[in-house]
């Protein structure tokens, strides 16, 4: 960054009258372009700076199969991590997790949930196959650890959720179009 400091100042300090037009315009446009590369390639904290690819992208997105609640919705969405209010990201993307567990304890799920029925985690992604989970909302640890095997994300007590190869509607609630239907 110095050496683009230096650039502008030596600028700032020539004469307007030393440079035409298209000298100035073919300058600026050096520095304008070496400037966003020094910008990107000094800014090491990007939402993507460990390399976790989100949306559809990450194996972890999708909807599940969870052999402790069968037929209950389970839905794991990869986003970016949220802007800070200095203009920065978090390293690692976040994970959300929405589910329903069963109407009055029941761990069947017969029926579709309502919005008010459904429970949501949330967590941090630290590696390409592996989620922090914060399941304190529902009397869970606060780190559980998610690892993905190639087919489903497997928890330090056994636990595996399958992932589906598709969206099942039916786990949905019918007013809740912001739960995403995904590949079909």
């Amino acid at each position: 960054m110095n050496r683009l400091t230096s650039t502008i100042a030596l600028l700032a300090a020539t004469s307007a009258d030393a440079f035409s037009v298209s000298d100035r315009r073919n300058f600026f446009g050096t520095v304008g372009g070496a400037a966003a590369a020094a910008v990107a390639i000094g800014a090491p904290e990007s939402a993507n700076a460990a390399g976790i690819k989100t949306g559809i992208a990450n194996p972890f997105t999708g909807d599940y199969d969870d052999p402790n609640h069968p037929g209950c919705l389970r839905q794991v969405k990869v986003v970016g991590a949220p802007m800070r209010a200095d203009g920065s990201r978090p390293l690692y993307a976040v994970v959300e997790v929405t589910g329903y567990d069963g109407k009055d304890g029941e761990k069947i799920c017969k029926e579709k949930p309502t919005r008010a029925d459904l429970w949501k985690v949330v967590g941090k992604m630290k590696g390409g196959d592996e989620a922090f989970l914060d399941f304190s909302v529902k009397g869970g640890p606060s780190d559980l650890v998610g690892k993905w095997d190639g087919s489903g994300i497997v928890f330090p007590d056994g636990n595996k959720w399958t992932k589906l190869n598709y969206a099942p509607r039916d786990r949905r609630p019918s007013d809740m179009a912001t739960l995403s239907d995904g590949p079909l």
